[in-house]
């Protein structure tokens, strides 16, 4: 795409712009070719899949823009994918760098990992890549954004759970009350995003390490004195505390299974069980994180033995089944009311969540026939809530 136009003056006059095209691309260093096939030999076309040559600036302040933490962009979530990789690890009974499983990894699974171009730039190259388009327009090239597009950037890649939650895409379900007036941008900080480096060891591991993550309590730290508030956070009753989205998420996406690969003569395929859309609360299953939970909501992971067996990496029970496949979650479909928070006259808070179908007891750890455990059994019958 020519760089004409408002915004293309816009650019070519920006700090960016200034630069020549050459100092990001590469490609001929003069300008004597003479043919649109010279003038891109040795082009690259996404300089930021190399941090280095956007950190080479942004790793000090410039202008209005603020330093980007070099080591923990480079050991972030994003860049690096961390989280997928820690739970291989955990799951593998393996060390993911120098395993031989960088090559499938790669190929199978890093095809979401983001570069900042894939933020402030274009299209995150997983969906297709290319210029955004806001309004149904396509931005000129090179128009950098400051502050990722919620449609274009953010929900592109995180679209499939969070964007659907956010906006209430799901049958039945509501959009989030904070979706009247709030973007991405208002709870998750630059800083989160970009990597902050405070970890304990060489790299975060998981998401909810972060500690510049949001947390409801960040806002809502005064809760509105009620005898639910009363019962559920700290609770007079049990001591129990109950993470914010057991009473205020709606059901949510879940998945099984659909990572397998099937042996299939004309291409390598991949079994796919549907989602299905269910909401269930169980036992916290992580005390070294957001532990001062006692139930929490958790969500059904992908995974099984024979999701990485294309690779020659066999997931034996023993390691398969060190943590739970129910894991615990966050969905971004807040409402006030929900069914959890709703008890009808004469019916009592059982009706409404106490002994419902809600929790995760050990009839979910069966298959269809009821008498037939599943191969996660093991995994998630310590966080099941008893008493049904």
């Amino acid at each position: 795409m020519i760089i004409t136009g408002t915004r293309g003056d816009a650019f070519l006059a920006s700090a960016h712009g200034v630069l020549g095209c050459q100092t990001c691309h590469g490609g001929p260093d003069d300008n004597t070719f003479e043919t649109k096939v010279q003038a891109h030999e040795g082009v690259v076309r996404d300089p930021s899949a190399d941090p280095e040559n956007c950190l080479n600036c942004h790793a000090t302040a410039q202008g209005d823009v603020a330093a980007v933490d070099e080591e923990g962009y480079l050991n972030g979530l994003h860049l690096k994918l961390w989280g997928q990789k820690g739970a291989i690890e955990k799951r593998g009974n393996c060390t993911f760098e120098g395993s031989g499983y960088e090559d499938d990894f790669e190929a199978k699974c890093a095809g979401c990992h983001a570069t900042c171009g894939q933020c402030h730039v274009s299209r995150p190259t997983s969906v297709g890549g290319g210029f955004p388009k806001i309004a149904g327009m396509f931005l000129n090239s090179h128009t950098f954004a400051k502050t990722p597009n919620f449609t274009e950037q953010c929900t592109a890649c995180h679209g499939s759970r969070i964007g659907i939650d956010y906006l209430g895409d799901i049958e039945g379900n509501t959009p989030d009350v904070h979706r009247a007036s709030m973007k991405c941008e208002a709870c998750h900080s630059a800083t989160e995003i970009h990597g902050d480096s405070q970890y304990d060891g060489d790299h975060y591991e998981h998401r909810y390490e972060v500690k510049t993550m949001p947390r409801c309590e960040d806002c809502h730290s005064a809760l509105e004195a009620n005898s639910y508030h009363n019962a559920h956070v700290d609770g007079f009753a049990s001591d129990a505390n109950l993470q914010c989205q057991v009473c205020h998420s709606q059901p949510y996406k879940n998945c099984n299974n659909c990572h397998n690969l099937v042996a299939d003569e004309k291409a390598d395929k991949y079994d796919i069980e549907p989602s299905y859309i269910q909401f269930k609360i169980a036992q916290n299953p992580r005390s070294d994180y957001r532990g001062e939970y006692d139930y929490v909501v958790v969500r059904h992971i992908p995974v099984d033995p024979g999701t990485y067996a294309d690779w020659g990496l066999t997931l034996e029970s023993e390691y398969y089944n060190s943590e739970p496949t129910w894991k615990y979650t966050s969905p971004h479909n807040i409402l006030l009311q929900t069914p959890q928070t709703t008890v009808e006259s004469g019916e009592g808070c059982s009706a409404s969540c106490h002994g419902s179908e809600y929790y995760l007891t050990e009839s979910d750890l069966y298959g269809a026939d009821g008498v037939t455990a599943l191969p996660d059994y093991e995994a998630n019958i310590g966080i099941v809530i008893s008493g049904k």
